[in-house]
Formats: structure tokens, sequence, C-alpha cells
């Protein structure tokens, strides 16, 4: 995957510059609870999941399961059952039939570097 210099301060794609404010997302009130809830809540996140995300947030793009995984070195199964997992929790939206897009909770997850 990248450099920890770039997963340290990962660029915002355009369609979030709107939502983020001298470097701070704008969160509802609900979404910004849940970004602050304990640590604990965060232990269903894998590193997979992670690498997911920063895929969707770096391309600004929808993505397929087999794209992602081509781009984490994981195999599309995998991917697929995350990807799951991550739009149960809201962090991906579906966009249509197996294509997927970080949500504005996924960025913001990114963004505030949770959990460490």
């Amino acid at each position: 995957m990248a450099d920890s210099e770039e997963e340290d301060d990962p660029e915002i794609p355009e369609r979030f510059t709107e939502i983020v404010i001298d470097g701070v997302p704008d969160f509802s009130e609900a979404e910004e609870m849940w970004l602050r809830e304990d640590r604990e809540d965060y232990e269903w996140i894998t590193e997979t999941d992670r690498d997911i995300l920063l895929v969707l947030m770096r391309s600004n793009l929808t993505l397929t399961p087999a794209v992602i995984a081509d781009n984490i070195d994981r195999s599309r199964a995998g991917v697929s059952r995350r990807l799951n997992a991550l739009n149960a929790g809201g962090l991906v939206e579906k966009e249509s039939r197996g294509k997927y897009k970080i949500s504005k909770l996924g960025a913001g997850y990114i963004l505030q570097g949770l959990p460490p």
C-alpha cells in the first residue's frame, strides 16, 4: 500500500471539501457523536477496512470490489465481505449493484484518524 506519510495525511476529495472547515469535517450532531464514541466501538473496523476507505477516498470514484482488491492486494471476495460490513456501518454507500463509494461518515473516520 502507500507509505505511512500519505496515510497520516489523506488528501480530501473535492466532493468532501464542503464538509471540511479549516481541516475539520463539518458533521451533524449524530455523526459527531458516532465519531467520538469509545474506541471499543471501532473494534469491528479492520486494517483491510481502513485500506478500503483510503482507496475510495483518494480515488474519489465509485469502485467495484475487484478494483479495490487490486489496489490493496487483497482478494475480491474478502473485499466484498468487508464492503458489506462497511455499508452496514454507514462508512460506505452502495451506488448500484456491486459499486461502492465512501460516505461522509467514512471520510470523517479517515480524516479524524480513528482509531490511532
